[in-house]
């Protein structure tokens, strides 16, 4: 479905956030670590007008209970023609966390499914939460919603910024780094973000006006708007772990919006001046965390900034229309906030969470799609494919701890995204969204039976505190600023200007040099940092060509093995080959022998019946 602009609503989304009350399953706690069955909801969406008068609504979708569906297989399915064939069923059960009929709201999704983890998150966990289903099923609509009937996304926006109240942190010049760490910025890199920040929104701002001059009928959500939207919702209240009025602490909130096309990340947020985009890398932070080099973070201030950038990732994100859905999104969209908890100057803890919006499985013949919808398709069924061999692997590895099977995380950029969250390092819920068409039953089945499996997953959860006891703060040359849980000063100082320095109570000794000894210290500096960089670059070569030559050396060890094994093969083979010949030769002989001694016997002829019988024949 096609989204529109996010719109904050009078919603209480704040209020009594309780964990305990959203977890259908129980929770186990060993060894610092959570233990959980994967949350899988389950939402069914209502008919169209199209599809009732197609005469799509055959009863194929049963709701049983709040947990429990049953799928009929329509005539004409390949499910009902294989089971009239004797392979297989035509009834299927299956169970969920929860199950949300057709007149579920947007805002009973948000209070059963995320409420709970947008408290996690705003306490300092990591959580994501992925829409999977086929194309047209309203996963789009269940993320992002619409103008009047905000989604997930618009309400956990809504319910971050009342958490930080007037708690935010304004200076911009922490900004996430890597995967899990931050950076500090000095003030040109401060000013260069506000800047591209401001272009951002004054590009949306002039579309909008364009919009509105052009067609009055659609509305457009300024900053005012939003802000007294906001603060007209009179029923929102502070709920547990809420900042204090008197508390130091101070919150930043950092948005990313990117998309996986044809498997190639694209970000959102960045300006197209072309036609053709520049694909982004998946790396490696050398601590096994996945992370998108070079992606856009923006630090966002209030709700109608938030709002801006969605209009713009959204106008951005890849679309096109196929005969099962005007508006399908033909790559997976991926929105991530991280909140900077920050005391003073000092980072305390940062947090994320993902909410991404999965393309739809779909079969070519039935979307008509040809051409460069064909490959998006394929792509699209490709990265949903391993994504659920993975989930299998995962389960089949928790079934069975003798037999552990290698995870396939690094076939797809999704699932090498995804990878930190499967492994213990926050926590996954799944939404699955289906429609009750029976044209679509066959699909719908698969992607149920594929939700039945990742139901079985258990997730380990470790603690924070036990893994990462403090985030990873880096300067605005990558090089780390954090040392024992600490800031060290005497390396944060040579980032801070002289005007900042100056600014400190306890001011530094200020008296200068000469300037010839100045420059004599300089120039011994230069000479000694020159010569631990060649010592270094000798103490490399000579560490590599040690390694190599023993490389090479095992190499040569292994060849002459193998070739000691090849020739013990070789004689052994000669000589079974040999007797084998001689066993041969043996038994043809014994053969012919045999045949000559039955040929003597036939025609053996007594000596006096052949002397009577050559005078008679004389």
């Amino acid at each position: 479905m096609e989204t529109e602009n996010m719109q904050p609503v009078d919603m209480d989304l704040t209020g009594d956030f309780s964990v305990s009350s959203h977890l259908v399953q129980q929770t186990v706690m060993s060894g610092g670590a959570e233990q959980q069955m994967m949350q899988i909801y389950l939402r069914v969406r209502p008919f169209s007008k199209e599809e009732l008068s197609a005469n799509e609504d055959q009863d194929c979708v049963v709701i049983e209970d709040g947990q429990t569906v049953s799928l009929n297989a329509p005539k004409g399915s390949a499910n009902m023609k294989s089971s009239e064939k004797g392979i297989g069923l035509s009834i299927h059960k299956f169970t969920f966390s929860k199950v949300f009929g057709p007149q579920t709201t947007q805002g009973e999704l948000f209070e059963d499914t995320v409420k709970s983890q947008v408290f996690d998150f705003l306490e300092g966990k990591n959580a994501l939460i992925f829409s999977y289903g086929v194309t047209n099923a309203g996963k789009t609509f269940t993320i992002q919603g619409t103008l009047k009937d905000p989604g997930i996304l618009p309400r956990v926006l809504v319910a971050t910024f009342h958490y930080m109240g007037g708690h935010q942190y304004k200076e911009m010049d922490l900004k996430p780094y890597l995967r899990n760490g931050a950076q500090c910025l000095d003030p040109d890199q401060v000013k260069q973000e506000r800047t591209a920040k401001m272009a951002i929104l004054a590009s949306v701002r002039e579309e909008g006006d364009h919009q509105r001059t052009r067609s009055s009928s659609e509305p457009l959500i300024t900053s005012d708007s939003c802000l007294s939207s906001f603060s007209s919702s009179n029923n929102l209240t502070v709920f547990s772990g809420s900042p204090a009025e008197a508390s130091s602490d101070q919150f930043a909130l950092w948005v990313a919006f990117f998309e996986i096309y044809n498997e190639c990340v694209y970000d959102l947020l960045q300006p197209t001046l072309s036609k053709k985009r520049s694909s982004l890398r998946v790396c490696d932070d050398g601590a096994g965390n996945a992370y998108v080099k070079d992606l856009r973070w923006i630090n966002i201030q209030n709700l109608s900034e938030a709002n801006k950038l969605l209009q713009f990732g959204n106008k951005n994100r890849s679309a096109a229309a196929t005969k099962m859905n005007q508006s399908s999104s033909r790559s997976h969209g991926i929105f991530t906030m991280k909140l900077l908890k920050i005391e003073g100057k000092t980072l305390k803890r940062i947090s994320e969470f993902s909410l991404c919006d999965l393309a739809g499985s779909e079969r070519c013949n039935k979307t008509k799609t040809f051409g460069e919808r064909l490959k998006e398709a394929g792509n699209i069924n490709n990265s949903l494919l391993i994504l659920g061999k993975c989930i299998n692997f995962l389960r089949n590895n928790q079934t069975d701890r003798m037999k552990v099977g290698y995870i396939p995380f690094r076939e797809s950029k999704l699932t090498k995204l995804f990878q930190a969250f499967f492994c213990g390092k926050g926590m996954a819920s799944m939404i699955v969204n289906i429609n009750q068409c029976a044209s679509t039953y066959d699909e719908t089945l698969h992607v149920m039976k594929f939700s039945a499996v990742a139901k079985q997953v258990v997730q380990v959860i470790q603690d924070k505190h036990v893994v990462s006891p403090a985030p990873c703060l880096v300067g605005r040359d990558g090089k780390p600023l954090w040392r024992d849980g600490v800031i060290d000063n005497r390396v944060l100082e040579s980032y801070l200007s002289e005007d900042e320095l100056l600014d400190e109570e306890d001011e530094g000794d200020m008296s200068l040099l000469p300037q010839n000894e100045l420059l004599n210290t300089i120039e011994n500096l230069r000479t000694k940092l020159l010569a631990e960089r060649k010592k270094n670059l000798v103490q490399e070569m000579e560490i590599r060509k040690e390694m190599g030559d023993a490389m090479l050396q095992q190499l040569l060890e292994s060849e002459e093995l193998r070739i000691r094994e090849i020739e013990e093969l070789k004689e052994s083979h000669a000589e079974k080959l040999e007797n084998t010949f001689e066993l041969y030769r043996d038994a043809i002989k014994e053969h012919a022998y045999q045949c000559a001694m039955n040929n003597l016997e036939d025609n053996y002829v007594p000596l006096d019946e052949f002397t009577a019988e050559q005078e008679k024949a004389e």
